[in-house]
């Protein structure tokens, strides 16, 4: 399992963004001990944190979700990259985690991950290299990677041959959709690609599964159900594989499930029956924090829908704060928080909790991010926010993917906003 303990007495300073410049350098496991409290200011703005009571809420949502309709969980560690939350993750039921590049499998790896499915292609010398010296520094890590076209498999061939793997890799074969990213696009060029791999040398490479990612259908927002159609069609295509490909097997793999259409996905792929067991493996990886963006809107959409499985909540974890810096003409605001420190890519900063040192929690009143610099947020007013210079603001942000990569520490905190833990991430 995880091992921390190098991560915890990492040397913390006022060179780490969001600690105070006053602070001697400690290691990560005291932050608790610092008595620290955001709304007291005793740490510099702007500042994203997690919301602990949010982050055990999700956890047990999930996983109750996982539970009852019989899945397995490999969630995608690009989302936090934070060691201490795959710890968490793998605590509490997951069967491995995902990783979308072979950096990120070597950060998983450092900190004693054992079972890692990256989603993506697997390609070139020195990341072959790489897997192939994690294999065989350790006979229990398990390893899987995206499979697409014959030429990805030679390109791996060749360079196994040249190391010659203690183990060989287990591919999943990608299937996608036409005008989406990658995978392959017809049954037929699924099943010919199952061929080669089957005659691939055993030693080097060998088959494990079918994998996909719904989350890039196009004309998926206008209707989700599109995703069914294409869980149906690589059920359909995986009845389809000859016995002899899978015969040799333990278990087939069945992977999908990004953080918006996963329960689609999930109820499609539990109907594949195979003369051996089939592990559905969701990767989802933003339930962890979840969102007041795109992924709550995908979740309220889920629960609205008769058709759906999904119908729980979950609760936002991240929170950015900044002060109120600068009014300098009615009904313009400008945060202390810009491009460098929240998520602007899937929508922009909602204020959602306001407090005025010396007096307390304030209304927000009518508020808007409408734009974002590198370093100022852009607020519109309406007449009933007095805000004032000085105030701190707490936004909830959309997408939580690009929110953790923009903070080395992220305090977290109980509902008092007192700083109890930190935890690193490694993007």
């Amino acid at each position: 399992m995880i091992n921390l303990n190098s991560l915890r007495h990492t040397l913390i300073d006022g060179r780490t963004k969001g600690i105070p410049g006053t602070t001697a350098p400690f290691p990560l496991h005291e932050i608790g001990q610092k008595g620290w409290n955001v709304l007291a200011e005793d740490l510099p703005l702007p500042l994203m944190v997690l919301r602990r009571s949010a982050l055990d809420h999700n956890a047990r949502v999930f996983g109750e979700y996982l539970t009852s309709h019989g899945l397995s969980f490999a969630p995608h560690g690009k989302t936090t990259m934070s060691p201490q939350i795959f710890d968490e993750q793998l605590h509490n039921g997951a069967w491995g985690m995902t990783a979308a590049t072979v950096n990120q499998v070597q950060v998983m790896r450092h900190y004693g991950v054992e079972r890692i499915l990256m989603a993506n292609q697997l390609l070139g010398k020195a990341h072959v290299a790489s897997v192939v010296e994690m294999l065989d520094a350790d006979p229990a890590f398990d390893f899987m990677f995206f499979l697409d076209s014959a030429a990805q498999l030679d390109n791996i061939v060749r360079h196994l041959g040249e190391t010659r793997p203690a183990r060989p890799l287990k591919a999943l074969i990608e299937i996608g959709v036409a005008g989406g990213r990658t995978g392959l696009r017809t049954r037929e060029e699924a099943l010919d690609l199952a061929e080669k791999l089957a005659a691939t040398d055993p030693s080097l490479v060998k088959f494990a599964g079918f994998a996909t990612f719904e989350g890039v259908i196009p004309g998926l927002a206008d209707n989700p159900m599109l995703v069914d159609e294409l869980a149906q069609f690589i059920v359909e295509t995986a009845a389809a594989l000859p016995e002899t490909l899978y015969a040799g097997l333990d278990e087939f793999i069945l992977s999908g499930g990004g953080s918006s259409h996963f329960d689609i996905i999930a109820d499609r792929f539990v109907t594949l029956e195979l003369p051996i067991p089939v592990r559905v493996v969701l990767r989802s990886g933003c339930y962890v924090t979840n969102d007041e963006g795109s992924y709550k809107a995908a979740q309220d959409q889920a629960k609205a829908d008769p058709r759906r499985s999904w119908k729980s909540d979950l609760e936002p974890a991240l929170e950015a704060w900044a002060y109120v810096q600068s009014l300098p003409e009615p009904g313009l605001a400008f945060l202390s928080m810009g491009k460098r420190d929240v998520p602007y890519d899937s929508g922009l900063p909602k204020p959602i909790k306001r407090y005025r040192p010396g007096v307390g929690m304030l209304p927000v009143g009518t508020a808007e991010v409408f734009a974002t610099n590198d370093q100022h947020g852009y607020v519109r007013l309406g007449e009933d926010a007095d805000w004032q210079i000085g105030d701190l603001v707490g936004s909830a942000v959309s997408h939580p993917c690009t929110a953790f990569d923009k903070w080395r520490l992220l305090p977290v905190v109980d509902d008092d906003y007192t700083v109890i833990d930190g935890m690193m991430t490694f993007f």
